[in-house]
């Protein structure tokens, strides 16, 4: 095994997470390549054209492919693992650059971002799981923010590789995929799939390449939990019939709910398309604008997620970012449906975006993510984070195929009005029913689900529970 030719001691699960996270930095790629793209189609130098019609689907296509392998994914990272699921996730997704690079047919592009939407499922139902499973909770929170940075980061890559020629921008969004292709086969499994499959001494051997330590009583009680978790029922039906199970579900689904309604997917697909030219900045370098708010903003937010609770960033996130998008609401009502004069204040839109997305980065982006893997139990972990993803997805695919459709018969304002109001009304859930996870294991949080009072023990705050210790009971590295 590659992993075993390289060591970072306790600053693996540092390594191992990043990489994990910059599964999004693809997916944002994925996301955004349609904002560097569609200018490129529409203006006959792709070797093809787009209708309307034939662009919207092009993008709803996408979050087809993600729900359709968003279940088979969860099954498939149970049965060989996480990490080689991502690997077989990141060929297809390099099979879908080269078909959009080379075959310049709208049939083709249909087929290639088919392919990129079976990656972005794969990574939205994986990795929160990989990245929970192999880290401490005092740094969860700020690895799965870098994830949601990450994602950002791909837009503002595609942003950039934009002012390339059409093939240019596909070929020069391959090379990501191919240097964590190669990356991923140094990495090790996590630890809970080799308990979870009574394979304690390869978890051992990961929990060393993580952590550069492992603490054979920890250990002990992680595996027991484990199988305690795994002795029960493990069927889509008992998300909603156990207790527990059935909090963590409905909190995780109306949080990717919220995050897809929010706006992220909608303005990765059509910035360039629905914000208008300014004085100040065209309409294709307003997507670039964005894409450097937004990884600013998260880079920003990853310091302190692990610095303030959950629930109270979320609800924070969420103020700021719905009224930020009920005022571009207004402006484009203003604009369109009266006869107020906006020809001066064009800059108002974007300028409300940037508000708008360095709210969102606070929390809309990465919280959902971070809660799929800390909430859902080993047992019904893969069901879970796959029906997510499909809710997710559904939302986003909803957001993005009807624009044109909202746009041309009720007006461009509907669309930033839910895009505002959603996240005002998910404050009232996230006080009413969101537990706080922030610095907790992943064992306290499910006894918390079931109505547990219990004192969390002093080796349940290093996850995966298994470093530290006295030197006697470690196994470490030669």
């Amino acid at each position: 095994m590659l992993q075993n030719l390289v060591s970072f001691g306790p600053y693996g699960q540092w390594v191992a997470s990043i990489m994990a996270a910059t599964c999004s930095l693809i997916s944002g790629q994925l996301f955004s390549w349609p904002s560097a793209a569609l200018p490129k189609i529409y203006s006959h130098s792709a070797g093809f054209d787009l209708s309307e019609s034939e662009a919207a689907w092009m993008i709803t296509i996408t979050f087809a492919g993600n729900i359709v392998s968003s279940l088979p994914s969860g099954l498939l990272m149970d049965k060989i693992g996480r990490r080689n699921t991502l690997i077989l996730s990141l060929l297809v997704a390099m099979v879908a650059w080269l078909m959009l690079a080379f075959i310049p047919d709208v049939t083709a592009l249909m087929i290639a971002r088919f392919l990129c939407g079976i990656f972005g499922g794969v990574v939205y139902t994986v990795v929160p799981a990989f990245i929970g499973e192999i880290v401490d909770p005092k740094i969860r929170g700020s690895i799965v923010a870098l994830f949601g940075a990450m994602m950002y980061l791909g837009a503002l890559f595609e942003s950039i590789a934009s002012y390339s020629s059409y093939q240019g921008v596909c070929l020069i969004s391959l090379i990501p995929c191919v240097v964590l292709f190669f990356g991923f086969l140094f990495l090790p499994e996590s630890p809970y799939y080799y308990l979870k499959k009574s394979r304690r001494e390869d978890a051992k051997k990961s929990i060393i390449w993580l952590k550069g330590v492992c603490n054979e009583s920890d250990l002990d009680q992680v595996q027991a939990k484990v199988e305690e978790q795994l002795q029960m029922k493990s069927r889509f039906s008992d998300l909603v019939r156990e207790k527990g199970a059935r909090r963590a579900f409905i909190i995780v689904e109306v949080l990717q709910a919220s995050q897809r309604l929010s706006g992220v997917t909608f303005l990765f697909a059509y910035t360039t398309v629905v914000v208008p030219d300014s004085s100040w900045v065209s309409a294709q370098n307003s997507f670039l604008v964005l894409a450097i708010v937004w990884f600013v903003s998260s880079m920003a937010s990853s310091s302190i997620m692990d610095r303030f609770n959950r629930r109270t960033l979320m609800a924070w996130s969420c103020l700021g970012s719905g009224l930020a998008m009920c005022a571009v609401s207004v402006w484009y009502y203003l604009r369109d449906l009266s006869t107020v004069d906006t020809t001066t204040t064009t800059w108002f839109p974007l300028f409300c975006l940037i508000i708008s997305g360095v709210f969102y980065s606070m929390g809309i982006v990465s919280i959902p993510t971070l809660v799929q893997g800390e909430l859902f139990a080993v047992n019904v972990k893969s069901k879970g984070s796959a029906i997510a993803c499909i809710t997710a997805n559904i939302f986003s695919a909803i957001g993005t195929r009807f624009f044109y459709d909202i746009n041309n018969n009720i007006g461009v304002y509907f669309n930033f009005t839910v895009m505002g109001v959603v996240p005002l009304l998910d404050i009232i859930f996230i006080y009413l029913y969101m537990i706080e996870t922030k610095g907790k294991s992943l064992e306290t949080i499910q006894d918390e689900l079931h109505g547990k009072n219990t004192v969390e023990p002093a080796y349940k705050r290093s996850i995966p529970n298994l470093a530290g210790g006295s030197p006697e009971k470690s196994v470490t590295h030669p």
